[in-house]
């Protein structure tokens, strides 16, 4: 069995990620960062890989603006370009705002099709566990939810967490997510829209969590996350996909 791909090779051009952002009302400064990836594989439509994502946190701040809310924190939504590339889009985020990211409380990233969202990879921070539990408690019906705290490379929370800020990947079951990853039919009747729906509520419960709450956890130091490395799979994650060299030469994650 033989197959023929007609890739064709054209100029470089520049990709942009989309930001938009609610201010806080008391703590402007403080950031609760919730993306998506814009790009997809372009063998099909990419509406699993990765729009309906998109298309939820988009419903989602649109919600939280009509009904005239004001979170604390500032709520600021990302539709990343470049993932399917080298996570290029995160990445030069964390680049073009460095000064920024000790006021980066978390920053979420929604990436596994339109499954049930059962709970959040914490990246190896026991600590978000409990706060995401009590974010969750007012959809506890939609449950039931569990957090792994595992770290996890591979999705647009990687440069975040080796810039030692705090991250979350929703965990979604698999659905017909799988089947179709990177494929030709990767098209929009695959979505579950119902569930789409319950996720987003899923996931506004977090987001406005995260934006109201006074508890925060300390971004990490490099000498803390080289620990979370060396005591997880985490080098060979990172060697997987490709980014690892970037972390030992330090263009890429926290190093002062």
């Amino acid at each position: 069995m033989t197959a023929s791909v007609g890739a064709v090779t054209q100029a470089d051009y520049t990709a942009t990620n989309v930001i938009a952002e609610i201010p806080g009302r008391s703590r402007p400064e403080e950031i609760v960062l919730f993306g998506a990836h814009l790009d997809s594989q372009d063998l099909g439509t990419g509406a699993l890989d990765n729009g309906v994502n998109v298309v939820m946190l988009i419903n989602i701040a649109r919600q939280i603006t009509r009904l005239g809310l004001q979170p604390e924190r500032t709520i600021r939504f990302a539709l990343w370009n470049g993932e399917e590339q080298n996570l290029d889009g995160s990445w030069k985020y964390t680049e073009q705002h460095e000064s920024e990211l000790d006021h980066h409380i978390v920053a979420a990233s929604f990436d596994i099709g339109s499954g049930r969202t059962t709970g959040f990879f914490t990246g190896g921070r026991p600590d978000l566990v409990p706060l995401v539990d009590s974010y969750l408690a007012p959809v506890a019906g939609l449950g039931p939810f569990q957090q792994i705290d595992i770290p996890l490379v591979g999705t647009d929370n990687f440069d975040f967490m080796v810039e030692g800020v705090s991250n979350l990947i929703a965990i979604q079951s698999d659905a017909n997510y799988a089947s179709n990853y990177h494929a030709e039919s990767d098209t929009f009747d695959k979505v579950d829209q119902q569930q789409l729906r319950l996720n987003s509520a899923i996931s506004a419960v977090v987001i406005w969590g995260f934006a109201n709450d006074s508890a925060r956890l300390p971004r990490m130091t490099h000498d803390e996350i080289t620990t979370l490395i060396n005591a997880t799979d985490l080098e060979q994650q990172m060697k997987n996909m490709a980014v690892w060299d970037g972390w030992a030469n330090g263009t890429r994650g926290k190093h002062d």
